[in-house]
């Protein structure tokens, strides 16, 4: 009964639905494929810029959160006395110095009618210029009073999900204490590393190809390092993605095939190949049959793609082989 099935499965009698297409070779672009990295553009780690007490956690590990989001909160008791402080001596610098401006005018006046001698002129105009200084002094203090409490809370830089948590709830943190670490799915490209012995054809002509499961992905923007590491011979090469496709997340593992010259090759069309399992294959024509014949393909070109091998010049394969069995 076995036996009897597979001959079912690979001895098709061709009906008159059957499509055939004459494979035969053609000059096209040869490409080496390396494998490649998926990473994130935007990826942080946003630290603590004060010292407190973690008071709120609003996100975890896999969380999405939207730039601008409040992610921590820490306590602000201290930052909040500060600015206090520093508002109280602003206000107070403020006073001293309008006071200073009145005088100085004042003086100023009596000096025109010439009942003050020049020096009491000159000592009212230091007191004013003195007073103005430590008046702006005061300010800047209220500014970065007011820096120090925003820095309680920490805000998303960007659209993105987190991947790792440092610290948990009540933890007092310092300046530079690590808090959260994220990354933004939305800007993504790959990284790989062209051998020096096809740089060159690599960067004369850019064009390459990022490969996934059978998908391609066309990059925006080629970008290969202007030096090779010293150990491996190998250049580095960043390639940005599209945005906004949902296959691709960092950390995959891709293929990235570098345009690098010319060659004659077998190509076919797309719909002539079956994929089952793990098996590549396409419908060969043998007499009066259709024989299931195993192949193992290349880079796409198109609507067409590369066969490495198990195809030969002028063979004949069935096109939509599975539409014309079902008399489609």
């Amino acid at each position: 009964m076995k036996t009897l099935t597979l001959l079912v499965l690979t001895l098709v009698q061709t009906t008159s639905f059957a499509q055939w297409y004459q494979t035969k070779i053609e000059i096209i672009d040869s490409y080496r494929q390396l494998n490649g990295e998926v990473e994130a553009v935007n990826k942080a780690t946003v630290s603590a810029q004060t010292a407190g007490r973690v008071e709120k956690l609003h996100y975890d590990v896999d969380d999405f959160v939207a730039k601008g989001s409040v992610i921590v909160e820490f306590t602000n008791t201290e930052q909040k006395a500060a600015l206090n402080q520093a508002l109280s001596n602003a206000k107070a610098a403020k006073i001293a110095f309008q006071q200073a401006v009145t005088d100085y005018e004042r003086v100023k006046d009596i000096f025109a009618k010439k009942l003050v001698a020049k020096s009491q002129l000159d000592q009212a105009l230091s007191n004013k210029n003195s007073l103005q200084a430590r008046y702006k002094a005061a300010q800047s203090a209220v500014v970065s009073a007011q820096k120090q409490q925003e820095y309680t809370i920490i805000r998303a830089p960007y659209d993105g999900i987190v991947t790792k948590r440092f610290v948990e709830q009540g933890e007092v943190v310092n300046p530079g204490t690590p808090i959260m670490e994220g990354l933004s799915l939305n800007k993504l490209r790959v990284v790989t590393y062209i051998p020096e012995k096809i740089i060159n054809q690599a960067k004369a002509n850019p064009q390459a190809k990022v490969i996934i499961n059978g998908k391609q992905f066309n990059p925006k923007n080629i970008t290969v390092f202007p030096y090779a590491d010293r150990m491996s011979r190998t250049f580095k090469t960043r390639i940005d993605l599209e945005t906004g496709d949902t296959s691709l997340f960092p950390g995959m593992t891709v293929k990235v095939a570098f345009k690098v010259g010319e060659k004659a090759a077998i190509v076919i069309p797309h719909n002539a190949v079956i994929h089952r399992s793990e098996l590549t294959m396409v419908y060969v024509k043998s007499g009066e049959n259709q024989l299931l014949r195993h192949i193992k393909l290349g880079t796409s070109h198109g609507d067409n793609i590369e066969v490495i091998s198990g195809l030969s010049e002028n063979e004949e394969i069935l096109i939509n082989p599975l539409s014309q069995k079902t008399g489609g």
